[in-house]
């Protein structure tokens, strides 16, 4: 019939196409599990980043290194002393005199070795001294007041370079301070102190007082007295900046004249040499000290704290 397709060629149709239709099937299975290719474009390249800085370690993780200081001359513990109410007039103190505290001079009169030196301190300090200035003792003995049970004065003659070298750290260690007596025109002087290491005595506690400008015997001649008395003073105060209270007479030596000028030339008291260590309104400018000579052993030391020393102490010009 026309516009149907007889089954026989129909089916001769199908067998005819089959081969056709299997190939387009395969072809879109392909294409289907086959990625389109594309071009790789890469990325502009850049700087790689900087190297990041590490984060500091915290503090409280770093070790901290503590030095410790050298022994030498580090000040031993001193106890705290006990003070007493003092009554103006008449007090009892021993002040001790030095010249050179030194092992490289023979040892006479004059010359202390560092170890009878070191001795001797160690001994103040087993029996409870206390070091005062002369400024201490002459106010007390003028005004009254507040002492330590056992307070010593030591003081030192001339200037002598070994004391800066030597005597200053002993003291140091010991926690003593002392009063510097100066011949005003060594300053400078070869084997003598210089104002840079008396300035630093000062500030550790040390008081200065005036030796005389030129260390002569003021009772040979009054003329001098007024130079010897005054201008050192003068000298002194301007070269150190610490007012000059006290005078120790040259030699030890000293007459009515003297001793007036020395009060009329401003200073407070001065000193001079002896066997007792009470001292009063009326030995104001003459107290005593008692003299450290080089062949003292330590009983002899000990005595001059409350024993007159046998035979006494004589007034000897120094060579």
């Amino acid at each position: 019939m026309t516009g149907h397709i007889a089954p026989n060629k129909a089916l001769a149709i199908i067998v005819c196409l089959l081969p056709l239709l299997l190939s387009a099937c395969s072809i879109s299975v392909f294409a289907a599990a086959t990625p389109i290719p594309t071009f790789f474009i890469p990325p502009t390249q850049t700087s790689l980043p900087d190297t990041p800085t590490p984060s500091p370690v915290p503090s409280t993780l770093t070790p901290t290194v503590t030095l410790t200081p050298t022994p030498t001359d580090t000040p031993l513990p001193t106890p705290t002393p006990t003070f007493a109410a003092v009554a103006a007039g008449d007090v009892k103190i021993p002040i001790l005199l030095y010249h050179h505290v030194s092992d490289s001079t023979p040892t006479n009169r004059y010359v202390v070795t560092l170890k009878n030196f070191r001795t001797q301190l160690e001994k103040l300090r087993e029996l409870g001294y206390t070091t005062i200035s002369m400024s201490d003792l002459v106010d007390v003995l003028i005004n009254g007041g507040l002492l330590p049970a056992h307070p010593v004065v030591i003081t030192f003659d001339d200037g002598n370079a070994d004391i800066y070298d030597n005597a200053f750290s002993i003291m140091k260690e010991m926690n003593f301070t002392g009063v510097l007596y100066i011949v005003a025109n060594r300053l400078e002087s070869p084997d003598f102190m210089h104002t840079d290491q008396l300035k630093e005595m000062i500030a550790a506690g040390w008081e200065i007082g005036s030796h005389s400008e030129t260390h002569v015997d003021l009772t040979q001649d009054h003329d001098i007295v007024r130079y010897e008395e005054l201008q050192s003073r003068l000298d002194l105060e301007e070269a150190l900046g610490v007012p000059v209270k006290t005078f120790a007479y040259p030699f030890g030596l000293t007459n009515k004249y003297v001793s007036q000028s020395a009060q009329d030339y401003g200073y407070m008291a001065a000193v001079g040499l002896g066997t007792s260590n009470e001292h009063t309104w009326g030995t104001l400018y003459y107290l005593s000290r008692r003299e450290v000579q080089g062949d003292y052993n330590l009983d002899k030391f000990v005595g001059l704290l409350s024993t007159p020393v046998a035979p006494e102490v004589t007034a000897t010009p120094k060579p």
